[in-house]
């Protein structure tokens, strides 16, 4: 499975953000996109999610067309889990129903997620009960739970310590793999620093 982005156009307030961009993510490997504030990392997932509209271009899953002149797939029909950089977690649902939102109802992949994301002990707290670091580990659990054809992450390690750090990575890695995802991940830290994985590397300017 691919994402393809081409000839994509978008403007922010009349100042180009993307001028004929065009780029090819493959599924089951960590696609790392890098690049200096302004450059439009986190306007990237915006757009691949449907959350923004680009100018011109086309933003295609294989052959299906997601966004273009003609067509715009809406972003709940777009099968894809984001890990926004706010977390975006329901405040009045608590650790539990926040995963279960999707109502995937694969209780393995639930139990796996939990017990490497080291948030079994905190499934009946709610999200302002939670430090910023078990807040992005229960995001990045909904997520992958929901069983996306694009997952979507923006600084996922950012409030961690290694040891999650390296937990994150394979576990977000191993899934991908498993089920050939395609997979952007959006990170100023150096991903192979920290756990070796198969990764491509993007830049935006």
């Amino acid at each position: 499975m691919n994402l393809i982005i081409k000839s994509l156009n978008f403007s922010y307030h009349s100042e180009d953000v993307f001028k004929d961009l065009n780029l090819n993510f493959n599924s089951g490997i960590l696609n790392l996109v890098s690049g200096p504030s302004g450059s439009g990392k986190t306007t990237l997932l915006n757009l691949i999610a449907g959350l923004e509209k680009p100018s011109s271009g086309l933003i295609m899953l294989d052959d299906n067309i997601q966004s273009s002149i003609d067509k715009f797939v809406e972003p709940e029909k777009r099968n894809i889990g984001f890990v926004f950089q706010d977390f975006a977690l329901f405040p009045h649902l608590n650790v539990k129903q926040n995963i279960e939102f999707s109502e995937n109802g694969n209780k393995e992949l639930f139990d796996t997620l939990i017990d490497n994301l080291s948030i079994k002990n905190h499934l009946s707290k709610y999200p302002h009960e939670l430090s910023g670091g078990q807040q992005q580990r229960t995001s990045i659990a909904r997520a992958i739970y929901s069983e996306p054809k694009i997952l979507l992450i923006d600084e996922p390690i950012s409030n961690q310590d290694k040891n999650n750090k390296i937990e994150i990575i394979k576990i977000i890695s191993d899934f991908i793999k498993d089920k050939e995802i395609v997979c952007i991940l959006v990170s100023h830290e150096e991903i192979n620093n920290i756990a070796q994985v198969e990764t491509r590397s993007y830049t935006l300017s």
